[in-house]
């Protein structure tokens, strides 16, 4: 038996790139997660038969956000690496850790990443973009995939190092704090957005239509920031759709 290696986490991070690769409508993420697991199992195991068995269990139903999926792979490896060390007769509690992380995974993912991350990086870079010109689009490809790429990273090994604990730091009280900083964040690029259309306005016309834009978009973004139970998308599109109004109106 060997022991898991920080070069075998590496090998597993490189893999999650390609965790959609083999997406299929039965087992969703299943063979990409297994994939993903491969050096793991070379790692601990030698002979053909306990490879086998280990990827069977690991090529079952998996589904999760695609870039938090290294979490459960981080926590995965740690879960059987300490399952051989201790001698488990039964793997089924492992099963069953990967079945009930599904949902948080899923959950957590779609609402920090489609929701929040990238709205505020694209509002971020639409912004820069009316500022500083097409490096605004280059801010935004750097800013998304850094952001991207350290979760990923920080999945695969704080998964390793916590492993069945790993749950905690993905329930709604260790994440909560984030959605609520990023909700602010995407308001506040909503209403600047707008302020900074409304300036380019002004100077172009010489009209009212700039500080009468510029004000309502302040005003917009602070009853915006006090509703923060709505939606991300629902705070969007009630910004954009008062500036349109206001548009027509002067």
């Amino acid at each position: 038996m060997g022991q898991i290696r920080k070069i075998d986490l590496l090998k597993i991070l490189l893999r999650s790139f390609y965790i959609q690769s083999g997406w299929n409508a039965e087992r969703l993420l299943g063979l990409g997660f297994g994939f993903c697991l491969i050096p793991v199992a070379r790692r601990l195991f030698r002979d053909r038969k306990s490879i086998s068995f280990f990827m069977q269990r690991h090529l079952d139903f998996f589904n999760s956000h695609p870039y938090l999926a290294t979490y459960a792979l981080g926590a995965i490896a740690a879960i059987e690496q300490q399952a051989l060390v201790r001698g488990w007769e039964d793997t089924r509690s492992i099963s069953l850790f990967k079945t009930r992380i599904i949902g948080p995974l899923g959950a957590i993912g779609d609402t920090l990443f489609w929701q929040l991350i990238r709205p505020a990086c694209g509002l971020l870079g639409v912004v820069l973009l009316l500022v500083c010109g097409w490096c605004g689009a280059i801010i935004f490809f750097i800013l998304y995939n850094l952001l991207h790429f350290s979760i990923r990273i920080r999945g695969v090994f704080s998964g390793f190092a916590k492993g069945f604990d790993i749950v905690r730091e993905l329930s709604l009280r260790g994440t909560k704090k984030y959605f609520q900083i990023m909700k602010y964040l995407v308001s506040i690029l909503c209403g600047g957005g707008i302020a900074i259309v409304a300036a380019k306005s002004y100077q172009q016309e010489s009209s009212l239509a700039g500080p009468v834009a510029f004000a309502a978009a302040m005003i917009i973004s602070a009853l915006v920031l006090r509703k923060t139970r709505l939606s991300v998308d629902m705070l969007v599109v009630i910004v954009i759709m008062s500036a349109i109004i206001i548009g027509l109106m002067i």
